[in-house]
Parts: structure tokens; C-alpha cells; sequence
């Protein structure tokens, strides 16, 4: 058996995060934002600020996000 990366994750939690990222999904698209490109671009430099000096050094590491991405596909019904 492959050890589980999220060992608290279960499949009903990751299933109840795909059913809100959709209703956010619905939502957004009756909440389009615009925002000017040097806003959105400003906003995005004020949350870097925000992380820790040593975050901002190290390389990005997307392991995370595709790790929760395969989670994702194995959660998802095969309907789909």
C-alpha cells in the first residue's frame, strides 16, 4: 500500500472541495471581476511581500498542487 500524502484527506473532503470550487464556478460567473492589469499585477506583488523572506528565496515547488490535482481525478466520478 503507497502511503497516503494527506493521510487526514478523505475522499468525502476532497469531494465536498470540488463541489464548492463549483458552486464558487457559478458564482463567479455571475460576479465577473475586471480589474485593471497594474491592479491585478500590484495585488499579486503585495501577497508575495507577504510571504516569509525565506519562501521567496526558495525554487517553487508545484508538487503540492499536483499531488492535489491526481487526488482530485481519483475522487472524481467516473461519469464525468
Amino acid at each position: 500500500m503507497t502511503e497516503r500524502v494527506y493521510p487526514n484527506l478523505t475522499c468525502a473532503a476532497i469531494m465536498a472541495r470540488e463541489a464548492a470550487f463549483e458552486r464558487f464556478a457559478e458564482w463567479e460567473v455571475a460576479h465577473p471581476v475586471v480589474l485593471p492589469p497594474t491592479t491585478a499585477i500590484a495585488a499579486v506583488a503585495a501577497l508575495y511581500e507577504m510571504l516569509p523572506a525565506e519562501s521567496r528565496r526558495r525554487a517553487p515547488d508545484p508538487s503540492g498542487v499536483m499531488t492535489f490535482h491526481a487526488l482530485m481525478a481519483r475522487a472524481t466520478p467516473a461519469s464525468r
